[in-house]
């Protein structure tokens, strides 16, 4: 993710790389023998921030997000930042799908513009 360099660079922000997902929302979970089960990744190596992209649309309760953060507590500056994450899915909704993403991406840009605009 070009986007996340260019940002980590102008922010001092240091990523180390961690193995994610991809495509983590609720229909790519459930149970086997009654312990919950990940599956149908789209796996890469990038930010642990960048799971939060799906968020918008994962479809989990806050208790899963509070479990994520025990684990993996919330960098500074993580707000300024989830934006971007958020476009990139969102583009690649709209790819798909077509309809409203584009804008939605569109506004996360322009977010993530501001933020970087002022630094």
């Amino acid at each position: 993710m070009a986007g996340l360099r260019v940002v980590a660079h102008k922010i001092g922000l240091k990523v180390k790389p961690s193995l994610l997902h991809g495509d983590l929302w609720s229909g790519n979970i459930g149970s086997v023998e009654g312990k919950p089960t990940i599956y149908d990744p789209a796996t890469y190596w990038g930010h642990h921030e960048a799971e939060w992209g799906m968020s918008w649309c994962a479809g989990f309760g806050k208790s899963f997000w509070d479990g994520y953060r025990e684990v993996i507590p919330e960098d500074e500056g993580f707000l300024d930042r989830k934006p971007l994450y958020d476009a990139y899915h969102q583009l690649n909704h709209y790819n798909l799908f077509g309809g409203g993403y584009l804008s939605s991406a569109r506004g996360d840009l322009e977010s993530l513009k501001r933020f970087l605009d002022v630094m």
